[in-house]
C-alpha cells in the first residue's frame, strides 16, 4: 500500500512538472500550430527522451558528486542566452512552417534542455531524494522513480498539446498565424529573463 502511494505521489510529481508553463511547453503549442497534434507528438518524444537522458545523468552521477550551486546558476544564464535566441527565430515566423520544416528539431530540444538551470536544480534538490527513498522499498527503485515520473510528465504534455491543438482552426481561420508564433516567441523571451534573474541574482546578491 505504501508502495503504490509513493508511486501515485512520484506520478503526480511528473504531471505537475509537465503542466508547469516553460520552454518546453511552449515549444510543443509552436509545433501544434504548425503542423497538428499528430506531427507534434514527435517534438513531445524529442523532449521526454532529452529530459530523461539528463535525468538519468543527475541520478547516476549527481547523487554522489558534490556541485557547487554556482554551476547551475552559470547553466540558466547560459540556457536565457539559448532562449532568446530561439525566441528571435520563433518571432519571425509569419506563416505556418512547410510539411517536413520543424520549427523545434531534436538538437534545440537537446540545448534547451542541457542549458535549463532550473530542471538540473530540481532534479538534484527534489527528485534526487525522492528516487533514492525509493530504493529503500525496492532494488533500483531510482529506475522505477524515472519511469514513473517522465510517465506522469508525458501524460500532462501530451494532454495540453491535445487541448491547444482544439484552438489551432481556429487561429488559422483567423489569420492569427504570425500572432500566436510572436506570443510564443514573448513567452520564451519571458522565461530567458526569469532565467537570467536567477543566475544573476545568485552572482550578484
Amino acid at each position: 500500500m505504501l508502495l503504490l502511494t509513493t508511486l501515485l505521489e512520484i506520478f503526480l510529481l511528473g504531471l505537475v512538472g509537465g503542466a508547469v508553463p516553460g520552454p518546453m511547453m511552449t515549444s510543443v503549442f509552436a509545433e501544434v500550430l504548425g503542423r497538428g497534434f499528430v506531427r507534434s507528438l514527435r517534438v513531445v518524444f524529442h523532449a521526454l527522451v532529452a529530459e530523461s537522458l539528463v535525468a538519468l545523468f543527475v541520478l547516476l552521477a549527481f547523487s554522489w558528486l558534490s556541485v557547487p550551486e554556482s554551476v547551475f546558476h552559470l547553466v540558466s544564464l547560459v540556457g536565457a542566452v539559448v532562449l532568446l535566441w530561439l525566441a528571435w527565430q520563433v518571432w519571425h515566423i509569419s506563416a505556418v512552417p512547410e510539411e517536413g520544416g520543424e520549427v523545434f528539431p531534436f538538437r534545440k530540444i537537446m540545448l534547451l534542455t542541457v542549458l535549463n538551470g532550473g530542471f538540473w536544480i530540481f532534479w538534484i534538490t527534489i527528485a534526487v531524494p525522492r528516487a533514492f527513498s525509493l530504493d529503500v522499498m525496492l532494488p533500483a527503485g531510482h529506475f522505477l522513480f524515472l519511469l514513473v515520473f517522465e510517465l506522469g510528465w508525458l501524460a500532462a504534455m501530451v494532454g495540453l498539446a491535445f487541448v491547444f491543438s482544439r484552438f489551432r482552426d481556429l487561429l488559422h481561420r483567423k489569420g492569427l498565424v504570425s500572432l500566436t508564433y510572436k506570443l510564443l516567441a514573448i513567452l520564451l523571451t519571458l522565461f530567458a529573463l526569469r532565467s537570467a534573474m536567477s543566475g544573476l541574482g545568485y552572482f550578484l546578491g
